[in-house]
């Protein structure tokens, strides 16, 4: 008993830290996918970082995360800050992409890659993220862009969908 007592007093800063989590919401009737470097696991040695915006030769299977229509995920929970994990990559702005699922799974990452087959960019500077994360923290970020997010450099521009995620004529 005065073992685990004791181990356990050693741990204070393990048992105060405050977890991080970074989510993203798909408000689209459809699902889709999501790609970042922020999305664990961090892979430092050769990650796209903006401006470079194109996607990766290789599909980064372990960084894509599907997320069902109208849900969300938690796509990195960690005791490290977010300032912390852009300054890991050295850069002020991370990029986030969106694929439709389905379009994803039929025409396979070549053909995605080579078409730039994507429904969405984001290009979030670290101010923006914690702007916007500290006051809207369930609408950051999120497909479609919520109004909050009309700011944000991103391609196609804001508007370009409704909010269940159709494009706009």
């Amino acid at each position: 008993m005065m073992l685990l007592v004791y181990f356990f007093s050693g741990c204070d800063g393990y048992f105060k830290d405050t977890r991080t989590d970074m989510t993203f919401k798909n408000n689209a009737d459809y699902s889709i996918s999501i790609y970042s470097v922020l999305i664990i696991p961090w892979d430092y040695s050769a990650p796209l970082l903006y401006p470079d915006t194109t996607l990766p030769l290789q599909k980064p299977s372990s960084k894509i995360r599907n997320i069902s229509p109208h849900g969300f995920i938690i796509y990195n929970s960690t005791v490290v800050d977010v300032s912390s994990q852009y300054r890991n990559y050295n850069t002020d702005t991370i990029s986030f992409f969106v694929f439709s699922t389905d379009s994803m799974e039929s025409l396979g990452w070549d053909s995605i890659r080579s078409t730039y087959g994507i429904l969405q960019r984001y290009d979030i500077s670290l101010n923006e993220y914690l702007s916007l994360y500290s006051n809207h923290p369930w609408k950051l970020p999120c497909f479609p862009p919520s109004s909050e997010m009309r700011n944000i450099k991103m391609w196609p521009p804001y508007g370009t969908y409704d909010a269940n995620g159709n494009r706009v004529n």
